[in-house]
């Protein structure tokens, strides 16, 4: 079986059980691995709209990867659920600091899958949190704490929609933001011509 014949039997099999909405068709990835023991190697991942649909994608993969077997095919496969951030919010600013600055390194967030909710917890490194702070200096000051939750958002939903440093918030409910995460996102910022967002910069 090819990459895109396993494709379409995933495809196909969704569509059987009224679930194709909720698989990421162009997200999920089919590939050829070498060869295991002269045995035919397949993976496939799985990315999923919704967390509730992860039992019957389990399904569909372990009734596909049976099947193969009994061709002499072996088959890999990963099921992943998509996250995105649902809401930003960090502890109340000590008296006396402005709205808007580097608050604290935890921020508290909501995740969301489908109309599943999960709440996890953010910790900014002292490199990363230096460079925020140093970031929103050249923001206005009304302006600062709609950056910073921007920043941080941006940043979050990347780790959560991976590929390879693939974050699953409900095996782990708190991450850290390093500074490459920071400052790549801003260098991404520049280099996409969105000047309104690094003022300054």
């Amino acid at each position: 079986m090819s990459p895109d014949a396993l494709k379409k039997r995933v495809v196909d099999e969704f569509k059987s059980i009224g679930l194709l909405k909720s698989l990421d068709v162009d997200t999920s990835d089919f590939r050829e691995l070498p060869r295991l023991f002269e045995v035919g190697h397949l993976s496939m991942r799985l990315v999923l709209d919704e967390i509730n649909t992860v039992a019957a994608a389990n399904s569909i993969a372990a009734k596909i990867k049976s099947d193969l077997e009994r061709q002499g095919i072996e088959l890999e496969y990963e099921i992943r659920p998509q996250w995105k951030v649902a809401g930003v919010r960090s502890d109340p600013l000590p008296a006396g600091v402005e709205p808007g600055a580097m608050p604290s390194e935890h921020f508290h967030v909501e995740v969301a899958s489908g109309n599943v909710r999960r709440a996890v917890v953010i910790h900014v490194t002292v490199a990363a949190r230096a460079f925020v702070a140093r970031h929103l200096l050249h923001v206005p000051p009304g302006d600062r704490q709609s950056a910073l939750y921007q920043l941080l958002e941006t940043c979050i939903n990347r780790k959560l929609s991976g590929p390879d440093d693939y974050w699953n918030p409900v095996l782990y409910p708190s991450r850290n933001i390093e500074l490459q995460d920071v400052t790549g996102i801003v260098e991404n910022w520049v280099d996409s011509r969105q000047p309104e967002l690094v003022p300054g910069f």
